[in-house]
C-alpha cells in the first residue's frame, strides 16, 4: 500500500508542477494563450502595499480628480506582475512552466493609459526573439495589456535567460 501511496503522491506533484516549456520548443511568432485579470481594489491596495507606494490617487477618487484623472487608478506597474514567465504561460491546459534555473535578464514597459479598480486586463504575449548570446539561450516576449474597452494600458517586452 505504501508503494502505491507513494507513486500516487509523486504524479500528483508532477502535475501540479505542470509540463516544462523547454527552449527547443519555444518560436519566434510564438503566441501563449490569452490571460484575463481583474483590477480589484483589493488587488491595487495590496500591490501599494508590498511597493510601499501610498499614493492617494490608488485608493482616494477625489485625489484622483485632482489630479486629472475620472476616479482612482491603479500603479501602472501592476500589470507587471503579470509579465513572468509562469504567469504568460498560465493560459495553458494542462499547466506548462517554464524550467527551474531561469533567469531575468531584462524588462520594459510604455505604459499608454491609466487602469481603474474593476478593469479586466486581457494579456497576449509573443515571442519576438529567440537567440542564444554567448551560450546562454534569451527569449525575449512582448506583451499588450488590454482593458476591457480596448484600451491599451501597456505594453512590455521581458527577456529571460531559459535554463533548459
Amino acid at each position: 500500500m505504501g508503494m502505491v501511496d507513494s507513486g500516487l503522491k509523486e504524479r500528483r506533484e508532477e502535475y501540479s508542477r505542470g509540463k516544462w516549456l523547454v527552449f527547443d520548443e519555444i518560436e519566434k511568432g510564438m503566441e501563449f494563450p490569452p490571460v484575463q485579470f481583474e483590477l480589484t481594489p483589493e488587488l491595487i491596495k495590496k500591490y501599494c502595499e508590498a511597493m510601499g507606494d501610498f499614493n492617494p490617487i490608488y485608493t482616494d477618487a477625489q485625489a484622483a480628480k485632482e489630479q486629472g484623472f475620472d476616479g482612482s487608478i491603479a500603479p501602472a506597474t501592476i500589470v507587471c506582475i503579470y509579465a513572468i514567465p509562469s504567469a504568460l504561460l498560465s493560459g495553458y491546459k494542462p499547466k506548462m512552466i517554464p524550467p527551474p534555473g531561469n533567469i531575468h535578464f531584462r524588462q520594459e514597459y510604455r505604459f499608454f493609459n491609466a487602469a481603474s479598480a474593476g478593469d479586466r486586463i486581457n494579456v497576449r504575449s509573443v515571442v519576438v526573439q529567440k537567440e542564444v548570446i554567448k551560450g546562454r539561450k534569451h527569449v525575449t516576449i512582448e506583451t499588450a495589456y488590454v482593458n476591457q474597452d480596448g484600451k491599451t494600458i501597456a505594453v512590455g517586452r521581458i527577456t529571460p535567460i531559459w535554463a533548459t
